[in-house]
This record gives C-alpha cells, structure tokens and sequence, in this order.
C-alpha cells in the first residue's frame, strides 16, 4: 500500500468512525446531519494531527540548534 493510499483509507475511516460516533453520541441526529457534521470534523481532526507532529518535529530541531551551549558544555 502506497503512502497516499494509507492517508486516504486513515481519512475514510476516521470520517466513517465520527459520522457513527456523532450519530449515536447526541440525541435525535440523523444520519444526513451526522455525515455533515463529520465531513467537516475529519479533516479539521487530520489537519489537527499534523500539526502537532509539525510543531513537535520544529520544538525538536530547535532543541538541537542553540546558539548558546548548555551551561555543563561550557569551558571555565
């Protein structure tokens, strides 16, 4: 299986899961109102997702480039 096509089965299955959690998560929705409301949450949850992987993996990097050595790596 290609990368695109885990991205895109991962986003099929994520809008599948919200549209049923929604549906029988709240009272009284239905099943056009569920899909609706998952076509617009899935891919703000992806969005979401890549966020934090992108600022986790920036946070990452600039730990390693200081401009000042850590304090124990100093000469005296």
């Amino acid at each position: 299986m290609t990368k695109w096509q885990k991205n895109v089965a991962i986003a099929l299955a994520l809008y599948a899961l919200m549209a049923v959690v929604i549906r029988y998560s709240s009272g009284g929705t239905g099943w056009g109102t569920a899909l609706l409301v998952a076509l617009v949450a899935a891919p703000l949850a992806l969005w979401m997702g890549w966020l934090r992987r992108r600022l986790n993996e920036q946070a990452a990097e600039w730990g390693r480039r200081r401009v000042r050595p850590w304090p124990e790596e100093r000469r005296r």
